[in-house]
């Protein structure tokens, strides 16, 4: 096989985990969220009108693929944004559209 295709083919592996984030619409827009600084999740829930099972499981996704990290304060979870490109990814994106 050709070595630019190898390489091409290589690249778009590369992207595929971060596409696989983003393709859920609520996993991006809690991304959004967050790029807008530290959020509870009952914060997260009130802004997308989604049930706070459902949000936990996201954020639980987004926390183990490395673009967030969370924090205990009494009984509330806050969250935050520790992937520093995503803000030049949603940035980009904005542009292209």
């Amino acid at each position: 096989m050709d070595s630019a295709i190898q390489n091409a083919i290589q690249e778009c592996e590369q992207i595929i985990p971060f596409l696989k984030v983003v393709s859920n619409t609520t996993r991006l827009k809690i991304l959004c969220i967050l790029n807008q600084g530290e959020k509870k999740v009952g914060d997260i829930q009130e802004l997308l009108g989604a049930k706070q099972s459902y949000i936990s499981q996201q954020l639980k996704y987004l926390k183990t693929t490395g673009y967030l990290e969370c924090r205990r304060d009494g009984t509330q979870m806050y969250y935050r944004l520790i992937d520093k490109r995503f803000p030049q990814i949603l940035s980009a994106f904005k542009n292209i559209l």
